[in-house]
């Protein structure tokens, strides 16, 4: 990561279930769920907006999901 990351590295979170069902959180209210293969393929399961970033990332933790880092790889899913 180079310092121009660190910016967009506080605005968003990833977390992950299982080997590959994932949700990227985004501090402005967009949430993505989606699942990644073993090649990489990424297939978006889920959008939303309007989401509340603290409460909706509490949740996940509470439901067993691990946050993983900032997600800057899949930053992309949000446009």
């Amino acid at each position: 990561m180079n310092e121009d990351d660190y910016p967009k590295a506080g605005l968003q979170r990833l977390f992950q279930k299982d080997a590959n069902s994932f949700v990227l959180l985004h501090k402005d209210g967009k949430a993505v769920a989606f699942q990644s293969d073993q090649n990489g393929n990424v297939n978006i399961v889920d959008r939303q907006t309007d989401v509340d970033f603290r409460s909706t990332g509490l949740s996940l933790l509470d439901e067993g999901w691990k946050c993983v880092g900032p997600g800057l790889e899949y930053g992309w899913l949000f446009e």
